[in-house]
């Protein structure tokens, strides 16, 4: 250190030092020299023009050097200075100076601190150059840096929404996970504003990474309710369809805030003073019915300042969500109206058979919006005997529901009507024939009779996949193939009959099971095989078609079937009861058609 010391001397007095001195100059650099016992610091001309003076009029003094320092950078540069001074070493700062006209410069010092032969401080010498165009220079890389990043954080964000529509099972699911994956991208908080129609209320989903501080939210907005006439914010929005950003919340706009609000101040002004709001985007949820509702972004605890940058993304965040959001509701509208009708064209209840367990299942598939075209029925025809039937009109829609309609009342026309089997399936086929909707139909059309105290099974398959006998851990499949109705004239039907005993279990389903895209389908072989695996221990009939169910959802999801399934599980439980009951007093009567043989539609 002594030795440093000494060396500063023969630089500043010998011929050596000026040669170096004018070099430093020369480059820009400008260098200076502090006196520890005086008090006075020396400045060459290159360091007094770094800092934005002229020739000779730097004060020479330690607070006239800190007066050039930019006010945010004193503190940490007299730290740093103060610690190599304690270690007596060396230090490197990079600071801002701040010029007598007010311009902002950045300088690169550095400096070693001097002491004598006893080791005490003498004071500090050392040298300075601008690097104001490489601070400039290194924030503009680390700027473009950034937006770099935030442009990819946002893709992945709108990629993450494009995601949560398609694994959302309905619109309010989708609401929540849209809600939750705007956090923390694109603020604090997120809430989510939908009206799906006019009639509807309001239906608001909030979200934040601390879930105490959503049900705090959630408890506020119950206590809160909307009001579509609010001046500011998501009502304001949502009635004018355009964004409303607010950059700074300030104390002004909360008092203004207040004085409008219909509730108490004193309370609204605790809540907000909890918030912490800082920065707030508003954007309405536009869709091609209007504007639905409005998705808000707000920033607290994080301080964060919302750009003009975040506007444009909340806004496609907002269009996105908008149209998968309307869409998904439309279509859970359509389904319900689906399902509904689909409800009406079924049985409403089913007959108590004593000895005989009976299930039915219909189940839609998960992207239909029409009525399928499945259909099923079981009812009593006489004290001792039942009919089962089931059938799928081809095609969903309007014409495929009335057609299935006029199935199931042929049908149980033509069967109470004292019509076998080749007799009821002749009267469904010109009833298909007759419609004038260009449609055919496939059905299994079968009776249960109770006779010589056993049950007997007697079905024909018309162009429809034929019915499971199940039995001691073994299934086989039931008749054969019969034609298509509304095709041909006359049709070819064979009639099976089968002698049924306690654990055996019939199967009749529609090719909802069978007809999936590769390689999910199934044939009538692996549909038996999988009937006699579900039936190996003693359950009910419903316990089978929940199986069955479970078979084809884990085969393919029922958001990817085009096809619906309905099923109908007979499983015998006894031998049939010696006491009869009457006919089901449900079934509909229908008037004699005037004729044997196939009835007019």
């Amino acid at each position: 250190m002594t030795g440093d010391a000494r060396a500063v001397g023969t630089v500043e007095s010998g011929l050596l030092g000026t040669e170096l001195l004018a070099t430093l100059a020369a480059s820009g650099v400008g260098t200076w020299r502090w006196d520890l016992a005086s008090g006075h610091v020396r400045w060459d001309e290159t360091l007094e023009a770094l800092s934005g003076l002229a020739p000779g009029t730097f004060g020479s003094t330690f607070d006239d050097w800190l007066r050039t320092l930019h006010p945010d950078e004193v503190a940490s540069v007299l730290e740093q200075v103060e610690a190599a001074i304690e270690r007596r070493d060396s230090y490197h700062l990079e600071h801002r100076t701040i010029w007598p006209d007010g311009t902002v410069r950045w300088l690169e010092c550095r400096g070693q601190v001097t002491v004598d032969e006893t080791g005490a401080v003498t004071g500090t010498v050392g040298c300075a150059m601008d690097i104001t165009e490489r601070r400039e220079s290194d924030e503009r890389r680390a700027r473009a840096f950034e937006r770099e990043r935030r442009q990819r954080d946002r893709l992945d964000f709108l990629v993450r929404l494009t995601d949560t529509a398609v694994a959302a099972d309905d619109h309010a699911e989708f609401m929540r996970q849209a809600a939750a994956a705007a956090v923390p991208q694109l603020g604090d908080w997120c809430s989510i504003h939908y009206i799906p129609d006019s009639s509807a209320d309001i239906e608001v989903v909030v979200r934040h990474a601390d879930p105490a501080k959503v049900a705090w939210a959630d408890a506020l907005a119950r206590r809160f309710p909307y009001h579509p006439g609010g001046e500011r914010g998501v009502p304001k929005v949502i009635r004018t369809g355009v964004t409303e950003f607010i950059e700074q919340v300030s104390d002004q706009l909360l008092d203004d805030s207040l004085a409008r609000s219909p509730y108490d101040p004193d309370e609204m002004r605790e809540i907000l003073d909890e918030l912490g709001l800082v920065s707030v985007i508003t954007t309405p949820l536009r869709t091609k019915r209007g504007v639905r509702g409005a998705m808000q972004f707000v920033t607290a605890e994080s301080e964060r300042v919302y750009e003009h940058d975040d506007v444009a993304l909340a806004e496609v965040a907002a269009g996105r969500i908008a149209d998968a959001l309307d869409n998904m509701w439309l279509t859970e509208q359509h389904q319900h109206i689906s399902a509904t009708l689909q409800r009406a064209l079924l049985p409403p209840r089913l007959p108590a058979i004593d000895g005989i367990d009976v299930a039915v299942r219909y189940w839609p598939a998960g992207v239909a919006v029409d009525a399928g075209g499945d259909f099923y029925d079981v009812f009593q025809t006489s004290p001792t005997s039942w009919s089962v039937l089931i059938g799928d009109v081809c095609g969903t829609g309007p014409d495929a529901a009335a057609l299935t309609g006029i199935a199931r009342h042929t049908v149980r026309a033509a069967a109470r009507h004292g019509q076998d089997h080749r007799g009821v399936l002749a009267w469904l086929n010109e009833a298909m024939r007759l419609s004038d909707r260009d449609r055919f139909c496939t059905a299994v059309y079968g009776t249960l009779e109770a006779r010589d105290g056993r049950w007997w099974f007697t079905a024909a398959a018309a162009g429809h996949p034929r019915p499971v006998l199940a039995r001691s851990g073994e299934a086989s499949i039931l008749g054969d193939h019969g034609s298509l109705l509304g095709v041909f004239d006359p049709i070819t039907l064979r009639i099976t009959e089968t002698a049924l005993d306690p654990g055996d279990v019939v199967v009749l389903y529609t090719d909802g099971i069978t007809d999936l895209p590769p390689p999910h389908g199934r044939s009538e072989t692996d549909v038996a095989g999988l009937v006699a695996s579900v039936c190996t221990a003693p359950s009910s009939a419903a316990d089978v078609t929940e199986a069955i169910h479970r078979s084809v959802t884990d085969r393919l999801p029922a958001a990817q079937r085009a096809d619906d399934v309905a099923l109908v599980v007979l499983r015998v439980t006894g031998a049939p009861a010696t006491a009869t009951t009457p006919p089901d007093a449900s079934v509909v009567e229908i008037e004699d058609p005037g004729r044997a043989g196939p009835a007019p539609a």
